[in-house]
Parts: structure tokens; sequence; C-alpha cells
């Protein structure tokens, strides 16, 4: 049997990361959750720990936003995917070769969300 994917969420504001994971648990994925980078770092430097896909912020505060942490993440985990998120629709621009990923602008909806997850992980 085939274990759950598990996806690691980046989001600082806590409302919206805690309904991004109730909406992720509900589609049946496993949720990890960090509030910013440097939690998410932690997590993804954790070898023995499964992590199937980043689905991370790209607007947070402190010295990795969104594209710094897929940087660092892909230090780690080269075939890591990450799927983006921005309430801010023009941030997408200027990525590099290091951070590609799909971009679900914010406000989501949850079908929207589930669609670009299902496809994100199909490229693994």
């Amino acid at each position: 049997m085939r274990s759950r994917p598990t996806i690691l969420v980046v989001e600082d504001e806590e409302l919206v990361r805690e309904l991004t994971v109730e909406l992720l648990l509900d589609f049946g994925y496993e949720v990890l959750a960090a509030a910013n980078g440097r939690e998410a770092m932690v997590l993804i430097a954790d070898a023995g720990r499964r992590i199937d896909l980043l689905f991370t912020d790209i607007v947070m505060p402190g010295e990795l936003d969104g594209f710094a942490l897929a940087r660092e993440a892909r230090r780690h985990r080269p075939n890591l995917p990450i799927l983006y998120t921005s309430g801010y629709t023009n941030r997408g621009a200027g990525r590099d070769s290091d951070c590609l990923g799909a971009m679900v602008p914010k406000p989501y909806r949850p079908e929207q969300l589930k669609a670009e997850i299902r496809r994100a992980l199909e490229r693994m």
C-alpha cells in the first residue's frame, strides 16, 4: 500500500496556514507546517523526514522568502517539487531556474489548489 504524499506548508499568516493545513488534510494528504523559512528548513534538512511537495508563500518576513527557501530546499532535496502562493500576483516574476515551480494566487479556491497540487506531484 502506497502511503499518502506529505506536503510541507510554509505560511507566515497563522490563520491562512491553519486553514490550508485543514484543507490539505481533507484532501487526504499528510501535512507538515512551518511559520517561516527557518522553521521549514529544519524540517527539510531532516533527511529521514518524508516531504513530497513544498507549498510556500512567496512574501514572508525574515531572510528566507519563498524563493530563497526554494533555493535552500533544493540544496538538500534537488528534486523536491515546489508550489508557490502569493496574494501579490506580480511576485512570480523574476524567478530564477533554481526556483521554478507553479503558482497558485491567493485567495485560492479549494478545487484550484487540489488540481495544482496533483499536477505538481505528478511531475515527481
